[in-house]
């Protein structure tokens, strides 16, 4: 009986997890394909384009040394080849060699992705507790005029640029009062400015979701029992509206680490930093395609596998999928 329990648990969780695995391939593949299609289809040679931005006189540069130079950027044959060779090779983390640098662009991604990690973590939790509080403090704000202003003050992370946030924050943080440091890469402290430029378009965004979750939860039925149980406001916020609140809030984090992957671009170009985002920029000027496809993907498979951790821990906290996954009817409860 116990076997039979457990085949049932893991056909129910195959059943629950390969549409997802499944998801996250075809979104791999369709950033891939677009990718190729809008970078193959912008008009010149991009080896002659690259050489030319390099300062040399690529019209004069001998034909067999470009058809040398394409075969070794992976940019020689018809497109189609290109595209079937360029797919397989991301399987074995091939991602092609750098037009500019002539590194491979594996490495020059590894090198730069920690940095870019550690600002992304960071805005991730601090925009997570400022939405947290200020969704805490518009739920228990009175009277009413209080709460509407309350509610008022995250969507400024978005409406203010995440350009001109980063330069006030240098002004004040960094020229004003000395505490941290303007530029640069070295250190906790040179991921704290660069760090809340970007949470606070993203704690607005995670406002946006906590705040309505958590309002939907307060006017529930379990909430206005606990309430006339006399409960503490602290107990009935903590144990009944935000615990339920957090579970439809937590598949946000999959969209954010999208958004967070285009703000690093700026907040690195402002801050100085080295990241992805800097690399992009970087290699976009120089017309180094290779890179530019590398840095695609790469958020393509960090976005598409978050989304399969959020969807697995989705899985895992919310008591209905939960209980279909553990093979165990409903109805013979």
């Amino acid at each position: 009986m116990a076997s039979a329990n457990g085949g049932s648990r893991a056909r129910a969780i195959a059943r629950f997890l390969v549409p997802k695995i499944l998801q996250c391939i075809f979104v791999v593949w369709a950033t891939y394909t677009v990718a190729f299609l809008l970078i193959h289809a912008l008009p010149g040679d991009p080896v002659l384009a690259a050489l030319s931005l390099r300062g040399g006189d690529a019209t004069s540069t001998d034909p067999a040394a470009l058809d040398a130079l394409r075969a070794r950027y992976g940019l020689d044959g018809p497109a189609w080849q290109q595209y079937v060779v360029g797919f397989v090779a991301l399987f074995r983390g091939d991602l092609g060699i750098s037009i500019a640098t002539g590194q491979p662009v594996v490495d020059m991604i590894g090198r730069a992705f920690p940095h870019t990690a550690a600002v992304a973590v960071f805005a991730l939790v601090v925009g997570f507790v400022i939405a947290l509080a200020f969704t805490v403090w518009a739920y228990i704000a009175r009277p009413a005029w209080m709460r509407a202003v309350v509610t008022q003050i995250p969507p400024l992370g978005i409406a203010i640029p995440a350009f001109l946030s980063g330069l006030v924050l240098i002004s004040v943080f960094s020229f004003g009062l000395g505490w941290f440091p303007a530029s640069g890469t070295g250190g906790f402290a040179s991921i704290v400015l660069p760090g809340i430029t970007l949470a606070l378009p993203t704690g607005a965004i995670f406002f946006q979701v906590f705040s309505a979750a958590v309002f939907d939860a307060g006017a529930s039925p379990f909430v206005f029992t606990a309430n006339a149980k006399g409960l503490a406001q602290r107990t009935v916020v903590v144990r009944h509206v935000l615990r339920n609140a957090l579970l439809p809030s937590i598949t946000i984090i999959g969209l954010q680490i999208g958004y967070l992957a285009g703000g690093t671009a700026v907040v690195e170009t402002v801050f100085s930093r080295d990241g992805i985002g800097r690399l992009t920029v970087d290699a976009v000027l120089a017309r180094d395609i290779n890179v530019v496809m590398g840095v695609v993907i790469v958020v393509a498979v960090v976005y598409a596998v978050v989304t399969l951790i959020v969807d697995a821990m989705y899985g895992v906290i919310d008591p209905r999928t939960r209980t279909r996954l553990s093979g165990r009817k409903e109805a013979a409860r």
